[in-house]
């Protein structure tokens, strides 16, 4: 009888077994712990505000994340469950079945970043159109060339602290249709207010994942960037500390601003683009000297290198650049070299009025005869070699007459260095004009009226030979800058009715004497508002050169 029961009551405590797993545990269902968490540590605080956990399936949780100090939100994460916003601070949160952390993902300012050069990568060879403030591109990426890890610096205290430690870069070269573009940028950080030249673009910095060494997320909230040039850029020379994950450096010199970056719009083919996220972050890089911490070799994933093939970037030596947060205060795209040639025969004189308003003088003047037609040029002074950047721009300049001179000092930046100049005037107007012969030219189009004022003192020729091509004839030695004749400030014209805004009040230009030019051209023709039916002049050998420059500082002298 015994042994005909024990198979029952077997089976019976299985099903007990088995009914108590699946019944509801103290009277209701399984529950489940809800952990609440925050990336970086530090940044901000993650709430359960229904507070009940551990919770059933199902259970619709409210929660809330608190951004502390600069940090701000960027989204919660979760391997399981589903929010109901996952970009919303405040939300809600559905339980899996199963333990969960949801975590609150926030974003500081931008880092400084510790750049390190690559070696020998492949090409990436990928087709992307890029979208800042500057340009739109059409771009072949190519392969990397730096690596940039953020560092804290130490300048003075307090020191700046790593706030994102997952946001790297790779900087990729990039090749596109077209000659870079050169702009004044006006940007502030810690170690100054600059006004920059910059050319380009020519690099892509690309948010990335560093896999090894260490263990780190993919970056969140963090922009792609073009890169352009620094044109002669400012020199520091400043010590600081650099600490970063591959070490400490307490004696790291600043040297030259070597590079300008935009965050940017990124669209591959195919796909939706990579909005730009904080338009206000810019960066500017600094060569820096002295760095000894060194590592041989990074592994990175980012859209170009897939998880599934993580990219080992070999990294050749210390860091070469610095990367800083700074402010961009104004920018404004610069304006090509001019060669300018005199008329032959004397013009005729004309009698026109107009108001003049520019930052020196606001007044009401005659322009009569036309002395000067001037002439985009690419300069071949030095790398990097500044091509024409719009050849429909061409300027008439044209003398003034009834207006009472006045005296300024001035001091102006270009390529020839940085010189303090006594000029008084205004004495020409420089007016926007098409060519028509030679060439098959288009009105000029962005192009400024131009004040210029005569430089007094007679300044000291600066004896400097420049090779210069224009559509005229190409002197690669042939040129040879003197003294500084006239400095030009962009000028708001009223003529009739018509007023004529400034449309780049940074591009300023200094006329330099040349001697030695051999290319000339027989005839011009050309028109504008002055000259409104084809004019026909000829014109002697080259005069001056009219140089894109940054007015510093200006005074009045009574």
């Amino acid at each position: 009888m015994r042994k005909r029961l024990l198979p029952i009551y077997s089976v019976l405590v299985i099903a007990i077994v088995l009914l108590a797993a699946l019944a509801p545990s103290c009277g209701g269902a399984r529950t489940f712990a809800l952990t609440m968490a925050v990336n970086p540590p530090g940044s901000g605080t993650a709430t359960d505000l229904t507070g009940g956990s551990p919770y059933a399936q199902g259970t619709v949780v409210n929660i809330t994340a608190t951004p502390l100090g600069s940090y701000q939100f960027v989204k919660w994460t979760a391997p399981a469950g589903a929010f109901a916003n996952l970009n919303a601070a405040t939300t809600t949160f559905t339980m899996p079945a199963q333990n969960i952390t949801a975590t609150a993902n926030f974003r500081g300012p931008l880092d400084h970043f510790k750049c390190y050069s690559v070696a020998d990568a492949s090409r990436v060879d990928k087709s992307v159109t890029l979208t800042d403030q500057f340009v739109s591109i059409n771009a072949t990426v190519g392969q990397a060339v730096w690596f940039a890890n953020p560092a804290q610096k130490v300048h003075m205290p307090p020191a700046n602290q790593i706030v994102n430690p997952d946001h790297h870069f790779t900087f990729y070269n990039i090749t596109y249709a077209g000659e870079p573009q050169t702009w004044y940028v006006e940007v502030s950080n810690q170690f100054g207010n600059y006004t920059l030249t910059v050319s380009g673009p020519h690099m892509l910095a690309v948010p990335t994942q560093k896999v090894e060494p260490g263990n780190h997320r993919p970056p969140l909230s963090l922009d792609h960037f073009l890169v352009y040039q620094v044109i002669n850029g400012p020199l520091v020379d400043t010590g600081v500390g650099l600490n970063d994950q591959f070490g400490n450096e307490t004696s790291v010199v600043v040297g030259e601003t070597f590079l300008f970056a935009n965050p940017v719009q990124k669209t591959v083919p195919g796909a939706a683009p990579t909005p730009i996220l904080h338009p206000d972050e810019h960066l500017v890089f600094y060569n820096i000297y002295d760095t000894q911490v060194s590592i041989p070799q990074v592994k990175v994933v980012n859209q170009f290198t897939p998880p599934t093939a993580a990219q080992t970037l070999n990294l050749g030596s210390p860091a070469g650049l610095l990367g800083v947060p700074s402010q961009k205060v104004d920018f404004g795209e610069q304006i090509d070299h001019f060669k300018c040639y005199t008329f032959i025969p004397e013009p005729p004189q004309i009698v026109t009025e107009v108001r003049l308003k520019d930052q020196f003088v606001d007044i009401t003047v005659n322009v009569t005869a036309a002395y000067l037609f001037c002439n985009p040029a690419a300069k071949l002074h030095e790398p990097p070699m500044m091509p024409i950047s719009d050849p429909d721009h061409h300027f008439i300049i044209y003398a003034l007459i009834n207006q009472q001179p006045r005296v300024w000092d001035v001091q102006v930046q270009n390529q020839f260095g940085t010189q303090n100049l006594r000029v008084w005037g205004p004495f020409m107007l420089a007016v926007p004009t098409q060519k028509i012969v030679p060439g098959d030219h288009n009105p000029p189009v962005g192009l400024d009226h131009y004040l210029l004022y005569a430089v007094m003192n007679n300044p000291t020729p600066l004896q400097i030979p420049v090779g210069l091509a224009d559509e005229f004839g190409t002197e690669p030695e042939g040129v040879t800058v003197m003294e500084p004749y006239y400095f030009a400030n962009p000028v708001q014209k009223t003529h009739g009715t018509v007023t004529t805004p400034i449309e780049n009040s940074m591009a300023h230009l200094v006329f330099y004497k040349i001697s030695g030019g051999t290319v000339t051209v027989p005839t011009v023709q050309f028109v504008n508002q002055f000259d409104v039916e084809p004019t026909s002049r000829y014109s002697l050998d080259p005069d001056m050169l009219a140089v894109p420059s940054l007015k510093l500082h200006f005074l009045e002298l009574q």
